[in-house]
């Protein structure tokens, strides 16, 4: 394999991101500034000042990602969950809001019906 086609791959791969939640925004941006800054760190190695501050600039994403996920486990669970489940978990909680039976209902895969009561004023063909 060569390396191109490797990074082809990687590229398409990371393009795919099944799970979406609150933290998604800062996982991207910890992948793309923590390498690079360590990278800008390692080809300033010569100056002290300026490789520290490059490496402290990578960790910073790192470190509010971590503190960011605390806060949502704690404060709001909801938000570390993923986009699909939280719609399934409101269209489930609309069902027993209307006060639907018990039942699991699989919404997504639910054929639509339609109902046709009878016309009250209408007479029937059984009298």
């Amino acid at each position: 394999m060569k390396p191109g086609d490797a990074i082809g791959n990687f590229t398409s791969r990371a393009g795919i991101v099944r799970v979406r939640n609150a933290l998604n925004p800062m996982l991207w941006t910890t992948a793309v500034v923590f390498p690079t800054s360590l990278l800008a760190a390692y080809f300033f190695r010569d100056d002290v000042v300026l490789k520290y501050a490059l490496a402290a600039f990578g960790a910073v994403p790192v470190l509010v990602t971590i503190v960011s996920y605390f806060i949502f486990l704690f404060k709001d669970p909801d938000r570390l969950q993923s986009e699909e489940y939280l719609l399934r978990h409101q269209a489930m909680q609309i069902l027993y809001r209307k006060e639907a039976d018990s039942e699991v209902v699989e919404v997504v895969n639910e054929e639509p019906r339609l109902e046709i009561e009878p016309n009250p004023g209408s007479k029937s063909d059984d009298s």
